[in-house]
């Protein structure tokens, strides 16, 4: 759980400081980053390592904890595609 705080308070900061590179408003890349991340975040959670952790509960705690990771890591891969759709939106906005 703190790999996913610590990851959804990066990406926010990533998307702020990419805005302001694009001279974009990096308060509206900000939050929509963030959202979209724990949006994923919670959405996985629930549909896949929920009942993962129930299955493994005996299981080692390695096994748990890697478990655990997958919704951050696949939150982190969708962060990944809103930005580059920020981006090449920015791209086509200055090239209008």
């Amino acid at each position: 759980m703190l790999f996913a705080k610590i990851a959804g308070i990066l990406i926010m900061v990533w998307f702020y400081q990419t805005a302001k590179k694009q001279q974009e408003n990096g308060l509206k890349w900000a939050i929509t980053g963030l959202v979209g991340y724990w949006l994923v975040w919670w959405i996985i959670t629930l549909s896949i390592a929920n009942p993962l952790l129930e299955t493994f509960e005996r299981s080692s705690a390695l096994i748990q904890m890697s478990i655990g990771i997958i919704p951050a890591i696949a939150a982190i891969i969708a962060a990944l595609f809103i930005r580059k759709k920020f981006l090449v939106d920015a791209f086509e906005s200055k090239n209008e």
